[in-house]
């Protein structure tokens, strides 16, 4: 069965580290919004979107890392709370460069910072994995398993543009601080879904390197 469908279940072996991240996620987010600011290069804007985006991350480390241990057997969150803590520094470093890269490509068309974001799934698992070269790891897993590279990139890309239709219809009913909280509970959980699925393709795909 496919990594996708199988990630649905896979990923709950982690809920005591996945659930409350994306709640928490999702109050902060929410929360980040009350000031209603506009987007704009004032302080307070530029404050409140490294706040809104290191949260993210950590939120990402703690779910990726938690999803790289359900991938295989059962989660230990202590010792996700250790390993996330430890990798998180270069873990940021990665996500800012994935992040300026994306949106340069988002700049020219929207079809190229769609490709950049679909040949780098594993990079930051690869990152928190704790690999020496997370973007040969990348490559390397993608070499190993493009059928399911493949078929993952897809069924994902659909859910995706499903997920952002009912987000906009959803936008006109519940808007503010409330409607970003439902927004980022909806996001956090079918990123963590997404996540474990490319986990679950990565981590057998690696296995022999270690």
């Amino acid at each position: 069965m496919s990594a996708y469908f199988v990630a649905l279940v896979r990923m709950w072996r982690g809920w005591a580290i996945v659930l409350p991240v994306i709640v928490v996620n999702a109050m902060v987010q929410a929360l980040l919004v009350l000031p209603d600011a506009t987007p704009d290069l004032t302080v307070g804007f530029v404050l409140l979107a490294i706040v809104s985006l290191f949260v993210l991350i950590v939120s990402f480390a703690l779910v990726g890392t938690a999803v790289l241990q359900a991938a295989v057997g059962r989660v230990d969150a202590r010792q996700v709370l250790v390993q996330a803590r430890q990798r998180l520094p270069m873990l940021v470093l990665w996500s800012l460069g994935l992040l300026i890269v994306v949106l340069l490509g988002l700049s020219l068309w929207l079809l190229p910072g769609f490709i950049i974001l679909a040949i780098t799934p594993y990079l930051l698992l690869a990152v928190l994995d704790g690999r020496s070269n997370p973007m040969k790891a990348n490559f390397s897993v993608m070499g190993r398993r493009v059928g399911s590279w493949l078929f993952t990139v897809a069924l994902m890309g659909i859910t995706a543009l499903v997920i952002w239709v009912l987000a906009v219809a959803t936008g006109f009913f519940v808007t503010g601080s409330p409607g970003a909280f439902i927004g980022w509970l909806g996001l956090g959980f079918v990123s963590s879904w997404f996540t474990c699925a490319w986990a679950l393709i990565y981590q057998p795909a690696v296995g022999s390197d270690r």
